[in-house]
């Protein structure tokens, strides 16, 4: 009878039968030749040692920067068994809560004049926010590159 989990709360099942004992043997017998008795539990509740604290993260956040190298970041918390915040966590094991992202060199654009003019423009493009003029102008080079991918992709159908 083995425990369901490694650690903390788990469950035990076992099989129960009835069975006749005989001068030499046991005999398996039909379950309702039993029924006159108290059966036995099948399952029981086992609690092992504690899991202890676990660190947990959340997803990674949209990258900063669509080229030149931007940073995303998560949120990491360690809690314990019952999800609440804990220190008992190992640090060496500590997930990184932020790294870069989009280290390629930007494209550079055709007209001088189409520049993002704010850092966030991946975030613009991923509202699909350059169908308004004041988003298509301050994220003009993000907006013109997507625009273009669409264009080139309608175009092969």
């Amino acid at each position: 009878m083995q425990c369901s989990v490694e650690c903390g709360s788990g469950t035990q099942q076992r099989e129960v039968i009835c069975i006749r004992k005989t001068e030499s043997s046991f005999e398996m017998l039909n379950p309702y030749e039993c029924a006159h008795l108290q059966r036995p539990p099948s399952q029981q509740s086992c609690e092992l040692k504690p899991c202890g604290a676990k660190w947990f993260s959340t997803e990674w956040s949209t990258c900063s920067k669509s080229c030149e190298g931007g940073f995303r970041v998560r949120e990491v918390r360690c809690l314990s068994d019952e999800m609440t915040p804990s220190a008992k966590c190992e640090s060496q094991l500590k997930p990184e809560e932020k790294e870069t992202c989009n280290t390629q060199d930007c494209v550079p654009e055709i007209d001088e004049n189409c520049k993002d003019k704010y850092y966030n423009c991946n975030v613009v493009v991923q509202a699909r926010l350059c169908v308004y003029t004041y988003y298509k102008t301050a994220c003009c080079a993000s907006c013109l590159r997507v625009a273009n991918r669409q264009s080139g992709f309608l175009g092969r159908r």
